[in-house]
């Protein structure tokens, strides 16, 4: 099973209109890790790897936040 997680940022705020980024992740049942299945920005495909090492770490802290609130059975 996917889940989607969508986020509106304003890049740092360098701009007044919002980017949406949508992220498509699963939890994987061997490593109990995050995994990114497909990720799209403004509409357009967009690869993880083409993000800065910190923007993925912080992407993947929220979408760990994100698990844990919405789909994980433990309080």
């Amino acid at each position: 099973m996917t889940y989607v997680y969508t986020k509106r940022t304003y890049n740092g705020g360098v701009t007044d209109v919002p980017t949406i980024v949508k992220v498509e992740y699963v939890l994987s049942s061997l490593t109990k890790l995050i995994k990114v299945v497909d990720m799209w920005v403004d509409g357009k495909f967009h690869r993880l790897n083409w993000m800065s090492k910190e923007g993925q770490a912080n992407l993947m802290d929220e979408l760990e936040r994100d698990y844990l609130n919405n789909y994980s059975a433990v309080s």
